[in-house]
């Protein structure tokens, strides 16, 4: 970090062209981060009155906000600042939905002006690159003071809020339960295998597939599970190696490990289960590119046996396939031969302090409320008929209302692993992603791949840490 950053709590302006750059590379990939559209929740429900303000002498804040929770989530937004002012009726929050397009870069620039937002909304994909450069406030003496701990969280969930052993960001929505093995058990039942033994293994997976997938020659006419379409931007082989026991980086975040043992049986997996179950790459991108015809797509229109995909879908199902609704498997997805099945936590949404701000008691008020208060962090979850990444918001009753398979989803999320995240990730994403396809389409066998892929995300981690050492 260079001395002018550190000497006035701004970024110097090389740090924040160097920050600014790695974020226009990232905005592609995050685009699979934005908030999901969720179906239209009922007529939102009226919030508890807050209680009355105590009397307290508090100087006027004004502060500003930005988040990106557009839709259906305008009017729940709006709600909360409101019953936040109620009950602070010192601080006055100006709240702006931001674009998605340079999302980052303008947070960047008010901190570079030394005029940021009081409190933002950042993904955890981008919090070691902000807080490498010093763009961040630390949450910890805040946290301290309002006794707030991080064990209010799951663990994966706390995990992914902090860097170096500080917290820089609560999060909400979940990081977590992000790929869940959907089973449409009805269709198992109709194939002749145990409607009630959904796949652990990579093993059982690919035979269950095998016997569910329907071919017409080399043409694909029903799928039982496509193994490469995972949720997270670093990719499906990075998901599946961490069922296998594997790791893609050291935790200090210098080191790159992919090219080892449960790397190579990983990839070596996915390679065959295309190839022999799903005919090909090539194949399976023209099934999938039918889509548009499916309107909601493949699982719901039964061309799907099986799905690997995030907690929000039981209520796109319950919308677009309720006759499949009392037939679901919902589990953790299959594990290899080195591991175990076990969720991962990739990124996910949440509320920073960035460096600058100078209502900073106000600013972490309005953060826990969003994230830690129930009154604004529960029943937004809630009203969105969605899983918390507070504990106690789960074990509320009233967040698992119309959602039989809730406590199958929030078994997997305290069971979800962090995946760490490098200070250059959206390049390591970009190279990953292009191993994959070297592989996948033959280009390269699975241990040239490997060792390619390892040695170009190496360079750019030598090339990063060396740079911030000068």
């Amino acid at each position: 970090m260079s001395t002018a950053t550190r000497n006035n709590g701004r970024l110097s302006r090389r740090d924040f062209l160097r920050l600014s750059s790695l974020a226009g590379a990232g905005a592609a990939l995050a685009a699979c981060a934005q908030p999901p559209a969720t179906p239209a929740p009922a007529e939102a429900t009226k919030a508890p009155a807050p209680a009355a303000p105590k009397p307290a002498e508090q100087k006027p804040a004004t502060i500003r906000f930005w988040h990106h929770w557009g839709g259906n989530r305008v009017p729940l937004m709006e709600d909360m600042v409101k019953r936040f002012q109620a009950k602070n009726p010192w601080i006055t929050v100006e709240m702006t939905l931001q674009p998605w397009e340079q999302r980052l870069e303008k947070i960047l620039t008010g901190v570079a002006a030394g005029n940021p937002p009081d409190v933002s909304m950042l993904g955890r994909q981008d919090l070691p690159a902000f807080v490498e450069d010093n763009a961040l406030l630390a949450l910890d003496d805040f946290m301290k003071q309002d006794s707030v701990g991080l064990d209010l969280f799951y663990p994966a969930e706390a995990r992914g809020s902090q860097y170096n052993g500080k917290t820089y960001i609560l999060p909400l929505p979940t990081g977590g339960a992000l790929n869940i093995l959907w089973t449409n058990k009805a269709w198992l039942k109709q194939a002749g295998l145990d409607p009630n033994k959904v796949p652990t293994t990579w093993a059982e997976l690919t035979e269950v597939s095998q016997k569910l997938t329907i071919k017409d020659g080399k043409k694909l006419k029903k799928v039982g599970v496509n193994v490469t379409a995972v949720q997270g931007g670093i990719g499906w082989f990075v998901i599946w190696l961490y069922t296998n026991g594997g790791k893609y980086v050291t935790d200090d975040l210098k080191k790159i490990t992919i090219n080892t043992p449960e790397g190579l049986e990983t990839m070596k997996w996915v390679a065959d289960y295309v190839k022999n179950v799903t005919v090909g790459i090539e194949e399976v991108r023209a099934f999938y590119s039918q889509t548009g015809e499916w309107q909601n797509g493949p699982f719901y229109n039964l061309f799907e046996a099986m799905m690997i995909n995030g907690s929000w879908e039981f209520f796109k199902i319950k919308d677009f396939a309720p006759d499949m609704v009392p037939n679901l498997g919902v589990s953790l997805i299959p594990h290899g031969p080195k591991g175990k099945s076990q969720g991962a936590a990739y990124g996910g949404w949440g509320y920073v302090i960035p460096r600058g701000v100078k209502e900073t008691r106000a600013a972490w008020l309005l953060t826990k409320w969003l994230c830690v208060d129930k009154e604004a962090a529960c029943w937004f979850m809630q009203e969105q008929k969605r899983p918390s990444p507070l504990k106690s918001c789960n074990e509320d009753p009233k967040t698992a209302e119309g959602n039989p398979y809730f406590k199958n989803i929030t078994d997997i999320m305290a069971q979800d692993i962090w995946i760490p995240i490098t200070p250059v990730q959206p390049k390591i994403e970009q190279i990953m992603s292009q191993m994959q396809e070297e592989v996948l389409f033959g280009r390269k066998t699975p241990e040239e791949g490997l060792k390619w892929g390892e040695a170009e995300c190496q360079k750019l981690l030598d090339a990063y840490w060396a740079k911030k050492k000068a």
